[in-house]
């Protein structure tokens, strides 16, 4: 996240900022060294804070967050993440390779969305039930799915119960995909906005290229004109 790089600027910033104290108070003021030490640190604590900071409420304004909507979507994503973990244990379970299949495509979708949203916080309001229901309900279902799956002596109403469980499994998989499709709408439209402007910079360096080829023609032909002219004059002269 963008967030993040505000600790590594502000780290790099004020070990340089510490590092002239500390120099200044071991030559200069000629102190004991612990208390060089503690300058040492009380300055690089005093210009660690302000510049990540600062450079963090850069990063978050860019985003459009305010710092607790930020927090709180990093919450969101520290719980999720414990919850993709459940999903991919699942693996070891399938015994199919079409429940293999539908379970990687079903992990696919949820990783694209998490690390969508983690690169780009501010898109967590466009998947916010993706956060609160839809993944909660698709890891449960698979957890139980491919738990009774495996359980022998199955009877008629429970293979039945499966069967249900697998259709619905394949309709939260689709509101995946809406969730998928949803979040990516707006770089689809902006998409769209750079095809309609690489067309209209191509237009006009097209409509660029033939106005000097135009101005050579019309100069050419006064250039003949007058030449044609002077060529009448000379003649008749002659005559």
């Amino acid at each position: 996240m963008k967030y993040n790089l505000s600790y590594i600027l502000g780290a790099l910033l004020a070990v340089p900022i510490s590092s002239v104290v500390f120099l200044f108070s071991v030559f200069q003021l000629d102190l004991h060294f612990m208390l060089d030490t503690g300058m040492f640190i009380g300055s690089y604590i005093l210009s660690f804070i302000p510049i990540q900071w600062y450079s963090s409420r850069r990063f978050l304004k860019e985003m459009g967050l305010t710092r607790r909507e930020y927090h709180f979507i990093r919450k969101q994503l520290n719980d999720a993440s414990p919850k993709l973990k459940r999903l991919y244990k699942n693996y070891m379970r399938v015994r199919s390779y079409n429940e293999f299949k539908n379970l990687n495509e079903v992990a696919k979708l949820t990783r694209t969305i998490y690390n969508t949203v983690k690169q780009s916080p501010e898109k967590f309001y466009t998947v916010e039930s993706f956060f609160y229901s839809h993944l909660d309900n698709t890891v449960n279902l698979i957890d139980n799915y491919t738990l009774l799956q495996r359980m022998p002596n199955k009877t008629k109403e429970e293979k039945a119960k499966l069967k249900q469980t697998k259709l619905t499994i394949d309709e939260n998989k689709r509101t995946l995909v809406a969730d998928l499709k949803q979040l990516n709408e707006t770089n689809y439209n902006q998409l769209d906005i750079e095809m309609e402007l690489a067309d209209m910079a191509k237009n006009r360096n097209d409509f660029t290229k033939e106005i000097p080829e135009t101005t050579k023609e019309k100069v050419n032909l006064k250039t003949n004109q007058e030449k044609y002219e002077y060529e009448t004059e000379r003649n008749y002269d002659r005559n």
